[in-house]
Parts: structure tokens; C-alpha cells; sequence
């Protein structure tokens, strides 16, 4: 059984998926579900944060997003 999980986009990330998925003749649903199953698929097969950002954009995500650094943060004396 299939159920909804959203996520936060800014207006511009969604008028860009919306004319990205126009573009392909399909819907904006359509487009988010490829883009989550083709990372997914990459990861399960052994790709790695690494192999999805260029070197930059690593350095900027490991910082913003990465779950162990802000444990590490938060759990400092």
C-alpha cells in the first residue's frame, strides 16, 4: 500500500520540477518519484554521499547535513 510523504521546496524548486516534468510530457508526481527511486537505487547499490556532490557541494552538505556531525555537536561536554 502506497502512502504520501512530502517534502519542503521553495516556490522556485517547485516551478523548476514543474516545468522539468512538463518538458518530459509527465506530471510533477511523476518526475519526484523517478528522481527518489534512481538515488535510491544508486545508494543500495553502494553509492556513497561522495559520488552524488562534487567536491564544493560535499564540503557544504557534510556541514549542513550529515546526521553524525550534529550528534557529535550535540552531544559535546
Amino acid at each position: 500500500m502506497s502512502s504520501t510523504t512530502g517534502i519542503k521546496l521553495d516556490a522556485p524548486t517547485k516551478e523548476r520540477i514543474r516545468e522539468a516534468a512538463g518538458s518530459l510530457d509527465r506530471t510533477p508526481h511523476w518526475f519526484m518519484k523517478k528522481a527518489v527511486m534512481y538515488w535510491l537505487e544508486r545508494v543500495e547499490a553502494g553509492a556513497s554521499v561522495a559520488d552524488m556532490l562534487n567536491e564544493v557541494e560535499l564540503e557544504d552538505d557534510d556541514r549542513l547535513n550529515s546526521v553524525l556531525t550534529r550528534q557529535r555537536l550535540l552531544n559535546v561536554d
